[in-house]
């Protein structure tokens, strides 16, 4: 395809790539300069240590296309890229759900999009407007407004107005709602049982919220409708062109999901799934964290082939370019001024963390002293990546740490060290504990070993909460306002007036 420049300049128009580190390197460069629509940022390029993200890569970008699109997933809570090396000083969906207070969730809203902007990122892969119906499901969780379509629906309306209201565009996923799986879509793919009619009752209800709202993209899921299709949503056209455009009228961005993904990748590779996006309906093909550069020209070489045996036309493909054009217009940096000139207060993370958290049976809690902390080092799902959680961090940043133990995954709970009893407060960290064996043994042991001591339970609250009479507190996330808003709970420490910001 390199002898058709113009129809590298039209595929690259629906194209978002990655690389490899923090510097934008040459080959990305020259394909802005032929028309590649945008970037995605993903944690390898934010963990390398340099100087700030925008000076780093976001004006290196820039320089070249004015217009790119450069986006993360900056949900809140678990999953953040512009804190990915601390946690979000913001809770996520399932705290804000909580709460249930949808004015709040547009100032966090509004307050993620000043931090987007200012860095000069343009378009947030988020809010989850999935309905986390299924509370084992193992990758939407904590990510999820809650359990109803009625509260994700409202809750979501808030963030998408909120967000885009400070000029940055808001990305719906993951359609048609990943809520109801019981598996990971990064490694297999998940099958949603229900009818078509259950699905309009209960996954579509939110993404419809968040079409009226304006959100300008949708993120289109690796899960199968086997009532609609046995290919993925991404793929799919009786989804992406029947049932979103069609049935629910939408007229925005569709991104996909990362291409890179096993389900996807294993079976199609990245340019026979792409093509099969593009028929599909999807304008904008998002590849992955996977360095672009050899995988462009397999996308361009599959793209030849579908065009000259009709597996996809010029016109599907003007079409998503147009779209993502359209985008990149709105979102273009100095395009829009913000709805809203209210200033969110600096600490409106924490303030909403506070008000998300939940406990049973702190009586006697805090103690005097610093506290004893050991966490169950269980790791997240990919989505939410490396970024740090726990408490010691935050009660070290309090002067309230007295120790701190880590206990690796499987460890044999007899032979978790604990502290001396010296009368201070003893906190058990854990994640998701109640779908996990091992975390659910090791608490046992270590509560008949220590009666008093207090479970903080950093990931999904369940409903009603426990009557067993086990202190714990229930933060509904793992943020860096998550930690924060418990450890308060657990110290004698006077709250800082700003202690998250650096």
């Amino acid at each position: 395809m390199s002898s058709v420049p113009s129809l590298v300049s039209l595929v690259n128009a629906c194209l978002m790539p990655a690389y490899d580190g923090r510097t934008p390197p040459d080959w990305i460069k020259r394909a802005l300069d032929q028309g590649l629509a945008g970037v995605g940022l993903f944690g390898t390029n934010l963990l390398p240590p340099g100087g700030p993200l925008r000076d780093d890569i976001v004006d290196p970008l820039r320089s070249v296309r004015p217009d790119v699109l450069i986006a993360l997933d900056e949900e809140g809570g678990d999953v953040t890229r512009l804190d990915y090396r601390r946690g979000s000083v913001y809770p996520g969906n399932h705290a804000l759900g909580g709460v249930d207070d949808p004015a709040l969730t547009r100032e966090i809203a509004e307050a993620i999009g000043d931090d987007l902007r200012e860095t000069g990122i343009n378009l947030c892969l988020g809010p989850c407007a999935d309905v986390n119906s299924r509370p084992g499901n193992p990758i939407i969780g904590v990510r999820s407004f809650g359990p109803t379509p009625d509260l994700v629906a409202r809750h979501t309306r808030a963030f998408v107005e909120g967000l885009q209201g400070r000029g940055v565009a808001a990305t719906l996923k993951h359609f048609p709602g990943h809520g109801d799986t019981g598996t990971d879509s990064h490694s297999w793919l998940p099958d949603i049982p229900r009818s078509l009619d259950a699905l309009r009752a209960l996954e579509l209800p939110p993404f419809a919220a968040g079409f009226a709202s304006g959100a300008k993209a949708v993120m289109t899921g690796h899960i199968r409708l086997p009532q609609l299709d046995d290919l993925p949503a991404t793929l799919s056209r009786r989804v992406v062109t029947g049932l979103l455009r069609e049935e629910l009228g939408y007229d925005g961005v569709v991104i996909s999901d990362a291409l890179e993904m096993a389900p996807i990748l294993d079976r199609w590779g990245f340019g026979g799934a792409a093509v099969l996006a593009w028929s599909a309906g999807v304008d904008l093909v998002l590849l992955g964290a996977t360095d672009g550069e050899k995988i462009l020209p397999e996308v361009y070489t599959e793209v030849e082939r579908a065009l000259r045996e009709g597996d996809l036309t010029v016109d599907r493909l003007e079409e998503a370019a147009a779209r993502v054009a359209a985008l990149r217009a709105w979102a273009a940096p100095g395009a829009r001024t913000p709805v809203t000139d209210r200033t969110p207060a600096p600490d409106i993370g924490l303030v909403a963390a506070r008000r998300a958290v939940e406990t049973v049976a702190l009586e006697g809690i805090p103690k005097p002293g610093p506290v004893h902390v050991v966490r169950l080092a269980v790791g997240a799902n990919m989505a939410v990546g490396e970024a740090p959680w726990g408490l010691d961090r935050v009660l070290r940043t309090l002067d309230s740490l007295a120790s701190h133990t880590e206990v690796e995954p499987g460890t044999d709970p007899a032979e978790v060290p604990l502290p001396a009893d010296d009368g201070r407060t003893l906190a058990v960290v854990v994640r998701d504990a109640a779908r996990d064996p091992w975390q659910c043994g090791t608490l046992a042991a270590l509560r008949a070993r220590r009666p008093g001591l207090v479970v903080v339970e950093m990931g999904l609250a369940p409903a009603p909460l426990p009557t067993d009479g086990h202190p714990t507190v229930f933060t509904r996330g793992a943020g860096l306002a998550n930690a924060m808003a418990a450890a308060e709970l657990l110290t004698t420490t006077p709250p800082h007036r700003h202690p998250l910001r650096p």
